[in-house]
């Protein structure tokens, strides 16, 4: 009943638009609202009071806390006035480029191109209404595994994987539907997340950190960018709920650290020792060049940090808690599968 009733809203698009004399409520479009960061940053909204329509591919429980919800895979052919109607801002996560994460910029096909074409339609929806787009792109969009000198925002953007790639000309798509159209558009680039429920990349970090092995890091020195699935989620409710803050291109990080430190915080949180002992420097450098070992080599013994003053000097953003403490609050308690 619940749902044919929502449905009926949904259809007449007016449900979702009281007046402004009854609410003050910021009224944002949240797509990609059922996966790992969508489903946090719905209930971070909703406590803050905002009021959200979410889009999610899957039905799942984190859509309840969404004012109104919709089930669907956005395209190209997709009504974007519509699912803009009423909205003061557009949260978009459902570019749907993670797919293409290990592939070569060259490897651009028919699929991908679709994909881009949906993010710049609402792009443009969204900017010839004034809605202000808020988008979640990534460091990948300037670089690779590792980056020689500390990213800023006006640093090159050089795009390692067709991933970044996508990620780029989304930036630029939406961009430029924001100045065409005299709108806003804020686009956030983030390192490597972590936090409870998180896969890929860092939950392999995480597995190999929690093996009581002895590992080949001590000799490393290096800083690695890191950030809080929490801390992201506050930056991004930071900026929504201060729609008069400028646009662009924005840097965003917990902070950095070398990768030895990183284990041992993880270790020690678990109770365990650090456990690490040193190699040789070109051992590090032979493998980095290993055409299958070379990405993760890259990423454990490379620098990869950012600069984001511009974000915290222009929002007065802070990160949920210090680097330190978000990694052992990880260790402790956000780890769902098995170690090494």
């Amino acid at each position: 009943v619940a749902w044919r009733w929502l449905a009926r809203c949904w259809s007449r698009c007016g449900a979702w638009r009281p007046a402004r004399a009854e609410t003050e409520a910021m009224r944002v479009l949240l797509t990609g609202a059922g996966g790992f960061i969508g489903s946090r940053l719905l209930a971070r909204l909703r406590a803050a009071g905002v009021a959200t329509r979410a889009v999610s591919r899957r039905p799942g429980a984190a859509l309840r806390l969404a004012d109104e919800s919709r089930v669907a895979t956005l395209t190209p052919e997709t009504d974007f006035a519509a699912l803009l109607d009423g909205a003061d801002a557009v949260i978009h996560l459902a570019d749907g480029f993670n797919a293409w994460e290990h592939l070569p910029p060259a490897a651009l096909h028919d699929e991908a191109e679709g994909r881009l074409v949906t993010t710049r339609r609402l792009a443009a929806a969204a900017a010839r209404r004034g809605v202000r787009v808020i988008y979640l792109s990534t460091i990948k969009a300037m670089c690779g595994a590792q980056a020689a000198h500390v990213l800023t925002e006006a640093s090159p953007a050089r795009p390692q994987s067709l991933y970044g790639l996508l990620k780029l000309r989304a930036e630029r798509a939406i961009a430029e539907a924001a100045e065409t159209h005299g709108s806003r558009a804020v686009i956030l680039r983030f390192p490597i997340v972590f936090g409870r429920g998180v896969g890929g990349n860092m939950q392999r970090l995480f597995r190999l950190a929690a093996a009581p092995l002895p590992l080949p890091l001590a000799g490393i020195d290096n800083r690695r960018s890191l950030i809080s699935a929490a801390s992201l989620i506050t930056a991004v409710e930071v900026i929504v709920c201060q729609p008069q803050g400028p646009g662009g291109v924005f840097l965003v990080h917990d902070g950095a650290m070398s990768t030895p430190a990183m284990f041992s915080h993880v270790r020690r949180a678990l109770g365990r020792p650090p456990l690490l002992f040193a190699v040789p420097r070109g051992v590090w450098r032979l493998a980095g060049r290993l055409p299958v070992a070379g990405a993760m080599a890259q990423r454990l013994a490379g620098d990869l940090a950012l600069d984001d003053g511009r974000l915290r000097a222009a929002y007065g953003w802070r990160p949920a808690a210090p680097l330190e403490e978000a990694l052992a609050d990880w260790a402790r308690g956000g780890f769902t599968g098995q170690p090494l």
